[in-house]
């Protein structure tokens, strides 16, 4: 697929927030997830994915943690477990695929750092009327959602108040500059390297 092919027609984008504090050979802990449909490159609606309990039909939990207590089959949240990035991302794309019946078209794994230096790059956002300066791991973190509000929720309200940021072309340029940094610095993975590229050279 070309670059270019992520920003037109509909795609499904499955979107991992990894907590790299989690010590493992690989990117980290899944806490979180979001399935993003893009129509032509734009934001159609997400639905969030909660990792606990989605587990692959085939793959085995690694062996530390079955002798901790979890169970034989893979979960979502310790699917980046390997050093592999793409065996990775291939395995949570199969879990995602398997427990919401949903064609997954691309992956894009995001940890901590990678989320701090673009909400950053964003400045301060307004979420529910408030101005806010957000951190990755407060994001990621799933004991810091209580009642009322869900985490997923909780998260797309910043991701959207930073995209009303991103409307200032000097401050989505800043985000993209953030975005493409962490990229190169291995804070960011996704699938296809180009389509990344091409997806935030389109539309950020």
């Amino acid at each position: 697929r070309s670059n270019s092919e992520l920003a037109s027609g509909y795609k499904n984008i499955l979107v991992c927030a990894i907590d790299e504090s989690e010590d493992r050979a690989g990117m980290g802990a899944c806490d979180m997830a979001f399935i993003v449909r893009l129509d032509n490159g734009t934001l159609k609606n997400y639905t969030p994915i909660y990792p606990g309990g989605m587990t692959h039909p085939t793959a085995s939990e690694p062996m530390e943690y079955q002798q901790q207590g979890a169970g034989a089959a893979l979960l979502l949240h310790d699917a980046f477990y390997d050093a592999d990035n793409d065996k990775g991302m291939k395995l949570a794309k199969e879990i995602v695929q398997y427990r919401t019946n949903e064609t997954i078209d691309n992956v894009v794994a995001v940890n901590t750092q990678a989320l701090d230096a673009v909400l950053a790059a964003a400045g301060p956002i307004e979420v529910n009327g408030e101005n806010t300066t957000a951190s990755g791991i407060d994001i990621i973190r799933e004991e810091d959602w209580g009642y009322g509000v869900s985490r997923g929720d909780a998260v797309m309200n910043i991701v959207k108040a930073a995209a009303k940021k991103a409307k200032d072309p000097s401050i989505k340029s800043s985000m993209v500059n953030a975005a493409m940094d962490q990229f190169s610095k291995g804070n960011i993975i996704m699938d296809e390297e180009g389509a990344f590229v091409g997806l935030l050279a389109s539309k950020g």
